[in-house]
C-alpha cells in the first residue's frame, strides 16, 4: 500500500467557517485488484459474523452479506493501513496485528513495547479537508469511554483515525480504495476534560451499530501525523524512512 504525506492548511483558500490550523495527513492507497484485495473481503466477512451472528449465518442472502462486509472493511483496511504505515517509517516488526476477541475489548494493534493502539475510522461525505477543518462541524476522534475508566476492560495507548475518501457503498466497486491517517489522541489527551467530553452515538465502524457512551476529542484539537511521528520517537522510536511510496 503506498503511503505520500500531504499538507492540508484549512486557510487556503481563506474560509471564515474553518479554523485555522495547517494538518500532516498521510494518503494511503489501497489496489482493490490485487491478489489480497479478497483476503480482505473474506476478514471483514469473519469479523461480521463474529459481531453480527445473528444476521450473519448460512441463510443472510446476498444483499445483507454484502453490506456486512462493507460495514466490516473500513475498520479492516483502516488496520492495515496504520499497520503497513507505522511498519514502514518506524522498522518492520514495530507493531503487530492482535487477534479478534470481542467487539468491546479489542485492541487493533500492539506495538513491540506493550502500548495499545485502537483505530477508528469514519467516511465524510463532504471531503477530508471539510471534515478536519470546518468549526462547526469538525470530525470526532472517539474511544470507548469504558476503555479510559473500567478497569474490567482492555486500556487502549493511544486512538488513531482513519477518513476515507472512497465512500463505503463503493469498496467493493473502485479499482482504487483512498484513505487518509488522520492522526489521533493519546489516553491522556482522551482524559483531559479541557479537550475532550462525552457523547452518546452510533460509530459510523461500529459493525453492531450499537449506541455507545464515547470519550471523544475533536480532530481540531487532536496530533496530526507530525504529533503521531512525535509520539513515537518520545517512545524510543526512530523514522527509518521518511519517504513512503
Amino acid at each position: 500500500m503506498p503511503f505520500t504525506y500531504e499538507t492540508i492548511d484549512c486557510q487556503n483558500p481563506p474560509n471564515d467557517a474553518n479554523i485555522r490550523r495547517i494538518y500532516c495527513v498521510v494518503k494511503a492507497v489501497f489496489n482493490n485488484t490485487a491478489k489480497n484485495a479478497k483476503d480482505i473481503r473474506n476478514k471483514a466477512w469473519q469479523l461480521a459474523m463474529q459481531v453480527n451472528p445473528h444476521k450473519a449465518n448460512n441463510a443472510t442472502d446476498t444483499r445483507t452479506k454484502e453490506r456486512l462486509i462493507l460495514d466490516a472493511m473500513g475498520g479492516v483496511l483502516s488496520e492495515l493501513a496504520w499497520h503497513d504505515y507505522i511498519n514502514r517509517v518506524f522498522g518492520q516488526d514495530t507493531v503487530s496485528f492482535t487477534p479478534f476477541n470481542t467487539a468491546t475489548a479489542q485492541i487493533d494493534l500492539l506495538l513491540k513495547n506493550g502500548k495499545t493502539i485502537e483505530v477508528r475510522s469514519s467516511f465524510p461525505r463532504n471531503g477530508i479537508k471539510f471534515a478536519i477543518c470546518n468549526e462547526r462541524y469538525n470530525f470526532k476522534n472517539i474511544c470507548k469511554y469504558e476503555n479510559l475508566y473500567k478497569p474490567s476492560e482492555i486500556d487502549k495507548d493511544f486512538f488513531a483515525c482513519v477518513l476515507f475518501e472512497t465512500q463505503k457503498k463503493d469498496l467493493m466497486q473502485v479499482s482504487n480504495i483512498i484513505l487518509y491517517l488522520i492522526g489521533g489522541s493519546t489516553k491522556a489527551m482522551m482524559q483531559d476534560d479541557t479537550i475532550a467530553f462525552e457523547s452518546d452515538l452510533i460509530a459510523e465502524d461500529d459493525i453492531a451499530q450499537e449506541r455507545t457512551r464515547y470519550r471523544v476529542i475533536r480532530l481540531k484539537d487532536a496530533l496530526d501525523m507530525t504529533g503521531f511521528i512525535q509520539y513515537m520517537k518520545n517512545m524510543g522510536y526512530n523514522e527509518k524512512t521518511k519517504s513512503r511510496q
